[in-house]
């Protein structure tokens, strides 16, 4: 008479007697291979049978070329009636990539271009009012155009929409107490997100292709400067070097020539090719560089600030940007002159007070990281850091603002 423990134990498949189901698989953020899988019917073209040992989706890989290797062989298994029989089994080992994920239609794509071009906000001209004149300064920091997560393209381009207006609210604020006589919009780096190199999955996951994210990019530069420098006496566009643009060769996330050859520059310098040929904009002053890492310029009010994406600072918080300050100074003398200083790269706000000068590190406008937060637990709001240049305020800045 059985169990019921033994007749659990009988369907309970036991290494040295299930011939088959079984094998080996590693997972890598590209893809996966799998080992010596053993399965009792041949495969052909669907991979399905062996992803569900694991549990995983097929859907999502796809197999490497020459990379298959397969065996089969006839094996005695015992029947469920209890007598012997000869089974034919298959043992395969093969690598995998992960798919790349949709990218937008091109109908898609024109849709978003058109929604940005038509946007508008109402056109004025600020009146300048009694008092020290100073400049507003309006962060546009990690974009990172074209990446999918936090919402992906759409969720990017509203939160810009929505900056936007936010922006000309503060300014309006602003506008109430202080003498605004300058706007600079700066691009604080990573205005788009790449397609490879900079991390493993990238290739798999961004919805725009490399022209199509240089193109969102430069529909949305050009719409805040059309909507916000022709309201200001004096403007400047101030644009910083970065990571995420680099123009690697071979999708490599390195420059392959020198620093100088930055996507997000060369889309600066197009955005100046565009305006400088309209008369409203004669009164903008650019700030593009060649190959330098740390970029300065002077208000109208006097206030010497200070841009960088952060990429080259080692360390975090405080202690990080001292101790690349320290070592800045020894030969370039304009670092030590910066009042304000003007960061990115890590994605959250962070502000604090070195004595000489203050320090801002922008907030991001992409949808955020989902390994960061996988990894660490922590997590950071998408927004727009702005802030007046104040030659009358101690610090030389007053009225900062998360937009």
């Amino acid at each position: 008479m059985s169990t019921v423990a033994d007749e659990l134990a009988a369907l309970t498949p036991k290494p040295d007697t299930d011939p088959y189901n079984k094998g080996r698989i590693d997972l890598t953020p590209d893809g996966a291979e799998i080992s010596n899988v053993t399965v009792d019917k041949p495969i052909h073209s669907d991979w399905t049978p062996v992803f569900a040992l694991f549990n995983l989706d097929a859907s999502v890989f796809e197999v490497v070329d020459d990379t298959v290797r397969m065996s089969t062989w006839q094996q005695s298994a015992r029947a469920k009636d209890g007598d012997r029989d000869l089974v034919q089994l298959y043992s395969y080992s093969a690598r995998f990539r992960r798919k790349p994920q949709g990218r937008l239609p091109d109908t898609e794509i024109e849709k978003r271009r058109k929604a940005v071009r038509s946007w508008k906000l109402p056109t004025r001209t600020r009146r300048t009012r009694p008092g020290t004149p100073v400049t507003a300064v309006v962060n546009l920091a990690d974009i990172q155009g074209g990446k999918s997560e936090g919402g992906g393209v759409a969720a990017t381009q509203q939160r810009l929409l929505d900056g936007l207006a936010n922006v000309d609210q503060w300014l309006d604020r602003m506008a109430r107490d202080h003498n605004i006589t300058e706007l600079i919009i700066a691009n604080n780096g990573d205005p788009f997100e790449g397609c490879a190199g900079n991390y493993a999955s990238q290739l798999f996951t961004v919805e725009l292709n490399l022209r199509g994210q240089m193109n969102f990019v430069l529909d949305v530069w050009e719409l805040y400067a059309k909507t916000l420098f022709p309201q200001f006496e004096r403007a400047q566009f101030v644009s910083v070097l970065c990571n995420h643009t680099e123009l690697g060769r071979f999708g490599g996330p390195k420059n392959q020539t020198s620093d100088s050859d930055s996507g997000g520059a060369f889309l600066a310098e197009t955005l100046r090719r565009i305006l400088s040929a309209r008369p409203e904009f004669d009164h903008v002053q650019w700030s593009i560089p060649h190959d330098q890492m740390n970029v300065y310029t002077t208000t109208v009010g006097g206030v010497r600030l200070g841009f960088n994406h952060g990429h080259k600072i080692a360390g975090n918080d405080a202690t990080g940007f001292t101790k690349w300050l320290d070592g800045q100074v020894r030969g370039d003398l304009d670092a030590h002159a910066t009042q304000v200083w003007v960061t990115a790269h890590r994605h959250h706000f962070q502000a604090f007070d070195l004595g000489s000068c203050s320090v801002f590190q922008c907030p991001s406008l992409d949808g955020g990281s989902k390994w960061l937060r996988d990894m660490t637990g922590k997590y950071s709001r998408s927004g727009i850091l702005a802030f007046l240049a104040n030659p009358a305020s101690p610090l030389g800045w007053s009225d900062m603002a998360f937009l």
